[in-house]
């Protein structure tokens, strides 16, 4: 018999999380418990997982929407993009754990972490907000548009923060120019603001999705409930009849809302409380 099913990179990759999570936590406990001697090597095993775990974890709702079409161009690229944020993680944790056990302090291993860190804040970045346009689409416009502006004057601070500072083969040091540009009265006020405004924008769109999908689910109980109202008044006959031609439209119904959730009409959430509310009414 030919198998169908489809290689599924999100379930893979759900898996490698919840696996890599149990190991972190395992190694995490054992550390703690002085039950595995803490030294360089297991230490550095210890933060690669840890790393390939937050790797997989940005990755993963990208893998998702890699499933849709409309989607997949853009799904592949961000994929990629944080695919080697990962990849850098990992070769810089090796270099510097190598550093570190032939007691070395090269300047370009600094130099390194910092381009790392530059490029992982755009790409994290980028990809939630990418994240965020495609799940909320038009909804939120406002509050979409405050998360935006204060994510990008985060990493406007950070990667300024990060190339203040200057590696020499003595020492490290930070520029005054951008210490007067990123610690004065201002640019603080416009970060503490940024902060605040970030976080009650995406509190607000949390509270009102969360709200819309307790509604929805409401609004199609009573319909569940006064569609059963209606039913208990037929005669057998027209129960029996009723019954097929329900059986009918629900199939129908599941798989209109099953094609747009495809599409990316409607988010995971509505999709569930819609099809849960259609299975009800069986």
């Amino acid at each position: 018999m030919e198998n169908n099913k489809k290689f599924n990179l999100f379930k893979l990759l759900q898996n490698v999380a919840l696996i890599g999570l149990f190991l972190v936590i395992g190694l995490g406990t054992l550390f703690a418990t002085d039950m595995l001697p803490r030294t360089l090597t297991s230490l550095e095993i210890t933060i690669i997982l840890g790393l390939l775990l937050a790797g997989v974890l940005l990755i993963l709702p990208w893998a998702k929407y890699l499933e849709q079409k409309e989607y997949r161009v853009v799904s592949l690229i961000f994929l990629i993009a944080n695919a080697i944020c990962t990849a850098l993680w990992v070769i810089s944790t090796i270099i510097i754990c190598g550093a570190i056990s032939k007691d070395t302090g090269d300047a370009w291993i600094l130099q390194l972490v910092r381009i790392t860190l530059i490029i992982s804040f755009q790409v994290i970045i980028a990809s939630f907000i990418g994240k965020f346009i495609i799940k909320y689409r038009a909804k939120y416009i406002p509050f979409q548009a405050i998360t935006y502006l204060s994510l990008l004057y985060i990493d406007f601070w950070l990667s300024a923060l990060l190339m203040g500072i200057k590696i020499t083969l003595d020492e490290i040091t930070f520029s005054p120019a951008y210490q007067s540009l990123l610690f004065n009265q201002g640019t603080i006020s416009i970060l503490i603001l940024a902060l605040v405004y970030l976080g009650a924008s995406l509190g607000i769109i949390n509270s009102s999705r969360r709200r819309r999908v307790r509604n929805s689910i409401l609004a199609r109980n009573r319909i569940v409930n006064r569609d059963i109202g209606i039913m208990d008044l037929n005669d057998d006959d027209d129960e029996v009849d009723n019954s097929k031609n329900s059986a009918n439209d629900t199939e129908k119904q599941l798989e209109k809302i099953k094609s747009m959730f495809d599409k990316g009409l409607i988010t995971k959430e509505e999709y569930d409380a819609k099809r849960q509310s259609i299975i009800d009414k069986m």
